[in-house]
């Protein structure tokens, strides 16, 4: 048997469930209190505890014995086999904590997504199809997901800086002339980390169209399989605006909208958006 499994950061929601693919939350600190992503902490107890307190909630990787302790829940045989992804190893210790776990097994494959969000679950869904097909052994998934991972593009821009900048990821002054300014930054994955693109100048609403006709035009080779919208309580005119244009560029066979977990939303506050699909042209199971 050949199982799947991801931390929760992959934002795959029902399709965790209808894909077969086990999920290891992650974890989000709320002042004195742990919460296990996706379980019992929703992204708007994020903003009503940013709001009340003034402060970000933080987030924990899960350690190398809690990584062993669910994937021995999985593997129940030599037999079995599990392919595991994580959120970038540029950003957690989630993708380090697994990979030392995954030695004490005969057949786990840890996967460093090196993105996080959908930009992961692309490659989740991916090793699906190839293991739904039936053609292809855990190892030969796991090398061919590994062949992927650089074509991953992950984009979002941001409608609020506030999380940015208590979060020590901008200055003051930057933040305060993007609010002043009305600029909303994109945010690219480059490597497994977090880079800054084109900075866009309006409301979300205004730019939306601006944003994925500059993604598409510096990405313009996509796997036209699937693509995914992803946010964090994006407004749904914003939403509708994006996937009408990701529309007039190409033919997706499935636009999936979802909403980011509560582990990404810590780290890029509300109303934050983007577009994720895997660049690299039709690609055959």
């Amino acid at each position: 048997m050949i199982y799947i499994s991801s931390d929760s950061t992959s934002d795959l929601y029902s399709l965790f469930e209808t894909r077969n693919i086990r999920t290891l939350p992650l974890v989000v600190i709320l002042g004195e209190n742990s919460y296990f992503d996706g379980v019992d902490v929703t992204p708007d107890d994020i903003y009503s505890f940013v709001k009340k307190n003034n402060i970000l909630p933080k987030t924990a990787a899960r350690s190398v014995e809690e990584h062993k302790e669910f994937f021995s829940s999985i593997i129940k045989s030599d037999e079995d086999s599990l392919i595991h992804f994580t959120i970038s190893g540029e950003i957690s210790v989630t993708a380090q904590n697994a990979a030392i776990a995954a030695k004490a097994f005969k057949n786990v494959y840890v996967v460093d997504g090196k993105s996080l969000s959908t930009g992961t679950g692309l490659l989740v869904l991916y090793a699906c199809d190839l293991r739904d097909s039936g053609k292809y052994s855990a190892k030969e998934i796991y090398e061919k997901v590994l062949a992927r991972i650089p074509f991953v593009e992950a984009s979002f821009f941001v409608d609020t800086m506030e999380y940015l900048y208590k979060g020590g990821r901008c200055s003051g002054l930057a933040s305060f002339f993007a609010t002043a300014l009305k600029l909303k930054p994109s945010l690219l994955l480059k490597d497994g980390k977090i880079v800054v693109g084109k900075k866009f100048r309006g409301t979300s609403v205004n730019i939306a169209d601006k944003y994925v006709d500059n993604i598409f035009e510096m990405y313009p080779n996509p796997d036209l399989k699937r693509i995914f919208i992803t946010h964090t309580s994006a407004e749904p005119e914003v939403i509708e605006k994006i996937r009408q244009q990701v529309e007039k560029h190409f033919k997706f066979e499935e636009i999936y909208v979802t909403v980011a977990s509560s582990t990404i939303t810590s780290h890029c506050g509300k109303g934050t958006i983007g577009i994720l699909f895997i660049n690299d042209g039709n690609h055959e199971i």
